[in-house]
């Protein structure tokens, strides 16, 4: 067991405190980018307390019809030669596309990075539709006392969900700043969440400009896991529920029992689909999570990407002039959500060491 906990340490402080995370995996061999990928699917989950989601108790069955063109055979050609691991595609009735390497197994939980800060914020909908939470406009610390004191204290989930919640002296996202601190302290458990909220004590606000930073979701999910009935486990069934999983689901926890939902939800490829889709339906839905939803697509706002405005830990493409929704990993991990046509796309990377163009034109 020590040797393990030595291992694991080594190749966590590797995969958090290298130029690897900056660039990721620029000039990384074949071998080395896989053993990224397990460090990220067997190593890390084994080194933290899970939190489970049974499969949905009513398992939707998704129905096929796959096609073969040009794109599908150089996703067939960036599978075998590249880090591309999983491409979905579907089209608003049927899976049309269903490409995976022989890097992974259908069954394989893989890893969503960021996507699944978008799923927090889906999360937080769902609080405030059922009254744990009241509003978009209330303080965090009205939910999670131990930010009183800190430089969040006086932050808004309206804030923390479009990533401005005035932080820049604390947390910023280029490498090597706070953003990655932070997530390579929790997850080499070099502190924990609260630890590292604490260090934020009695420092004063900035303005509120975009300030992408991963320690944000973790505030909000923790709210909603103290607040919401049955904590963020019945709320993630329920969500798994709604989308029919087919199966378990978790997410990791650090040591005080805090959520680390910035990064690290892991599920199957196909219930990654199945998630997306259950998203876009409620998104056109004429209820209280659609109306949340839409709010959130009307706060969309400049980012520090020329290419893309954000807003309620989603992303939207300047250059797509479809309505749409995007949930974006570290890594090249997508789901986007056409919501004019309710067509879903999903892909997993261990690295985007591969051109797109050809899973982006399944969308065309």
């Amino acid at each position: 067991m020590k040797l393990r906990t030595i291992f694991l340490t080594l190749t966590l402080s590797i995969l958090f405190n290298t130029l690897a995370l900056a660039e990721h995996l620029k000039g990384k061999s074949k071998a080395e980018k896989d053993g990224y990928l397990k460090a990220r699917i067997v190593d890390i989950p084994a080194g933290f307390k899970k939190i489970k989601i049974s499969p949905a108790s009513t398992v939707k069955n998704l129905n096929r019809e796959l096609i073969e063109n040009k794109n599908t055979k150089k996703i067939d050609e960036n599978l075998k030669k590249k880090s591309l691991l999983s491409v979905l595609y579907f089209d608003g009735q049927n899976v049309v596309v269903d490409k995976k390497s022989d890097k992974i197994q259908d069954d394989t939980k893989l890893y969503s990075f960021s996507i699944s800060k978008s799923f927090v914020s889906y999360i937080l909908g769902n609080a405030i539709c059922n009254g744990d939470i009241k509003s978009l406009d209330d303080k965090i610390s009205d939910y999670v006392p131990e930010t009183k004191g800190t430089i969040y204290e006086n932050s808004t989930f309206k804030d923390l969900i479009n990533m401005k919640a005035g932080d820049t002296n604390f947390a910023s996202r280029k490498a090597g700043s706070a953003t990655f601190i932070y997530a390579g302290q929790v997850v080499q458990k070099k502190k924990t969440v609260k630890e590292y909220l604490a260090s934020s004590s009695n420092l004063k606000t900035t303005k509120k400009v975009f300030n992408y930073n991963n320690f944000l979701t973790d505030l909000v999910a923790r709210a909603i896991d103290t607040k919401s009935s049955g904590g963020l486990k019945k709320a993630y069934q329920d969500f798994a529920n709604k989308a029919g999983t087919s199966s378990e689901m978790f997410f990791i926890i650090d040591d005080n029992g805090w959520p680390l939902l910035h990064a690290w939800t892991y599920a199957t490829r196909e219930d990654f689909l199945k998630l997306g889709i259950q998203v876009s339906k409620d998104w056109n839905s004429n209820t209280c999570i659609g109306d949340y939803l839409k709010n959130i697509e009307s706060m969309k706002d400049k980012s520090d990407n020329k290419n893309s405005k954000y807003s309620g830990y989603f992303w939207y493409d300047s250059k797509n002039k479809s309505r749409h929704a995007e949930m974006r990993g570290h890594g090249s991990q997508h789901i986007h959500i056409d919501l004019e046509k309710n067509r879903v796309l999903t892909y997993h990377s261990i690295t985007g060491d591969y051109d797109n163009k050809s899973i982006r034109n399944l969308l065309k």
